[in-house]
């Protein structure tokens, strides 16, 4: 008597268990699906992107030779990923000398790392 009052417990217990996670899918899969605007432009071929990062860091190493590489490898990311951001691959390669440089003087004051003083 007891063991079937065990089982009937389990399987009432089973059966609220199954009834709450049906009720939860349909409740929670029933939500209205939000379109958001990507954050990058997405028409830059990879291999371009990973020349344009890989030159990036070359350079950075060539002109600031002491700077950590870890630091350099996220200021290449943030170049890239501003970059990406404010110009679509069709528009970067139509910008005339003046507005590749100024472009180039924002990415450095949005992406350089400060270098921290050291203390004495």
């Amino acid at each position: 008597m007891e063991l079937r009052i065990k089982c009937s417990q389990r399987l009432n217990l089973n059966l609220r268990l199954v009834i709450l996670s049906v009720s939860l899918f349909l409740s929670l899969g029933c939500q209205p699906i939000i379109q958001t605007k990507p954050k990058f432009h997405g028409d830059y071929p990879a291999e371009e992107l990973r020349s344009m990062w890989a030159f990036c860091v070359t350079n950075f190493r060539l002109k600031a030779p002491y700077t950590p590489p870890l630091d350099v490898a996220k200021m290449c990311d943030c170049y890239l990923d501003e970059m990406r951001i404010s110009h679509s691959h069709e528009k970067i390669n139509k910008l005339s000398d003046n507005q590749t440089r100024a472009m180039g003087m924002r990415l450095i004051r949005v992406c350089n790392i400060k270098p921290e003083p050291k203390s004495v």
